[in-house]
């Protein structure tokens, strides 16, 4: 379960895998875990996002190739209590972890 979920399916109609979404953001705090914000466009509704992401208590965190500028091919939430969190690139970051809590924080148009 996605905490805020509604945010993000109520502004696009979906929930996206984020192709194409540009990383913003990334910060590690190992209380608050993980935070993304990634600017996301959904071409064919004409609709765009700033969207922050929580993800809490992680672990077995595998990141790498971080840029200056990273572009997500595919973003993926699967499985409950933890959760397999994978980001998959066009360029820059990419990887996974597992996490216990996936919060929205914000959606920003």
């Amino acid at each position: 379960m996605i905490t805020k979920e509604k945010l993000v399916t109520s502004y696009f109609g979906y929930w996206p895998e984020f192709a194409d979404g540009k990383l913003e953001k990334l910060t590690y705090d190992a209380t608050r875990g993980i935070e993304l914000a990634v600017h996301y466009i959904d071409s064919v509704k004409q609709k765009s996002a700033h969207i922050g992401l929580r993800f809490g208590s992680v672990s077995d965190v595998s990141l790498s190739n971080l840029l200056s500028e990273n572009v997500i091919d595919s973003l993926r939430i699967s499985g409950s209590e933890p959760h397999s969190i994978s980001i998959d690139s066009c360029y820059g970051l990419d990887g996974s972890f597992k996490c216990k809590d996936v919060e929205v924080l914000y959606v920003d148009a």
